[in-house]
């Protein structure tokens, strides 16, 4: 019997052999990887990344005249033109590097009047204002695609959108985030009485605390941020959470959970599971006074344009309901909290929702060309709710579990922007 099973062993052995061979070769195959992409990115992308994409077939791409762009010394956007015969078009490819992972995209301006040749030199956005046309956005992986109008330099429509709010405009990671130095501030001890104790004394040091400026965007979204911070520090929370990401693993769509109370303080309560759409749907709260709710992104990105819309329409519907959080399967959960819903009624009016049948609707006019033009889906949603007076910020848990609104800084000199967290 030993002699029959010695085999057996040995084959065992020699298959767990080869499997963890397998899974060495792997991991120091993508540590190769992402050594190669860190030390020359444009020359991985073009060997690697764009390897048989049958989008730049035949396309004459100029990676000599590549254009690389660093935030710390770290490059994190590329782009490279594709030269064409067409005076009337103009193409470019631009590839986001976030530590290991790549989004590329093809941009296509199709312009009625010609193009010169100083045009082919600009950014995106400055194209966009010199030209009446259409401008194309593909992405080169997915399905990620967006067709808007421009007439004289202005936004008129997004003609077609064959992606929900979910968007593909990838975060560039915290490697493009800026950061501000911590600043202590020491307020002195009041100073000792001079006086012998016989003589008339000497009325104490006041310290008047400052004041809180009600134009702060921290201090607006400060009660929601807490609110946010404080439910997900609930049982129910972490269950609803940790319940859409095992949904997501087994289904790959946009899972979610409605959060409220049955009276107006009565316990926080949470409803199932409930499987929506690959990228978009509507979550049932059945409470007397909704709360939250919370649902996945299933591409890692940010809370979205759709997001911010139903949201408003919801609180418009059911007042109790202050907040909207997005999880993703990397980790990171946003909040948008409400700060004032007076600013609504002019938000909608000045920044009406523009939505193609079929999918989540997205901001337009120079909402829509202020939030394209930032490569960072954070800062970009961050900067255009602040700017447009949306009455809603975007918020992020940070390491201590507590959520933070997100500002979006000017780097100055056209140099796009950067993020600096509440404190």
């Amino acid at each position: 019997m030993k002699k029959k099973l010695l085999p057996l062993m040995l084959l065992g052995g020699m298959l767990s052999l080869f499997s963890l061979q397998g899974c060495v070769h792997d991991a120091l195959e993508h540590e190769t990887e992402t050594v190669q992409l860190q030390e020359n990115p444009l020359s991985y992308i073009r060997k690697e990344y764009v390897k048989d994409m049958d989008m730049i077939s035949g396309k004459q791409i100029e990676w000599e005249n590549a254009r690389t762009f660093k935030h710390d010394n770290n490059v994190i956007l590329i782009s490279v033109p594709v030269k064409n015969e067409n005076e009337k078009l103009i193409e470019e490819l631009t590839f986001r590097i976030d530590g290991d992972k790549i989004s590329g995209h093809l941009w296509k301006f199709e312009s009625i009047d010609n193009f010169s040749a100083e045009d082919h030199r600009l950014g995106a956005h400055e194209i966009m204002k010199k030209m009446t046309g259409n401008v194309t956005y593909i992405a080169m992986e997915g399905s990620m695609r967006y067709q808007i109008q421009v007439v004289d330099g202005k936004i008129i429509s997004d003609i077609s959108s064959k992606h929900s709010g979910d968007g593909d405009m990838d975060s560039c990671g915290k490697k493009c985030h800026g950061s501000i130095e911590e600043v202590v501030i020491t307020v002195p001890n009041p100073p000792t009485n001079p006086q012998p104790p016989t003589g008339p004394p000497i009325p104490p040091v006041v310290i008047i605390p400052p004041t809180t400026n009600p134009n702060d965007p921290c201090a607006k979204a400060q009660a929601g941020s807490q609110k946010a911070t404080e439910n997900s520090k609930t049982q129910k929370f972490n269950d609803a959470k940790q319940g859409i990401l095992n949904n997501y693993n087994q289904n790959g769509k946009e899972n979610g959970v409605g959060m409220g109370r049955d009276t107006e303080t009565g316990e926080l309560k949470a409803t199932g599971v409930q499987e929506l759409n690959a990228n978009s749907g509507d979550i049932s709260n059945p409470y007397a006074y909704p709360e939250a709710d919370i649902h996945n992104h299933p591409g890692n990105t940010p809370p979205s344009a759709g997001d911010v819309y139903s949201m408003i329409k919801y609180y418009n519907n059911h007042p109790s309901f202050k907040t909207r959080y997005v999880v993703t399967p990397n980790g990171t959960v946003y909040a948008l909290v409400i700060t004032n819903p007076n600013l609504f009624e002019s938000f909608i009016s000045n920044v009406p929702p523009y939505q193609v049948p079929g999918f989540a609707p997205n901001f337009s006019g120079d909402m829509f060309a202020d939030y394209a033009d930032i490569p960072n889906r954070e800062t970009g949603m961050a900067h255009v709710l602040d700017k447009y007076n949306s009455g809603i910020a975007l918020t992020k848990m940070d390491a201590n579990g507590n959520f933070k609104k997100i500002n979006a800084k000017p780097n100055g000199n056209g140099g796009g922007y950067s993020q600096t967290p509440c404190p």
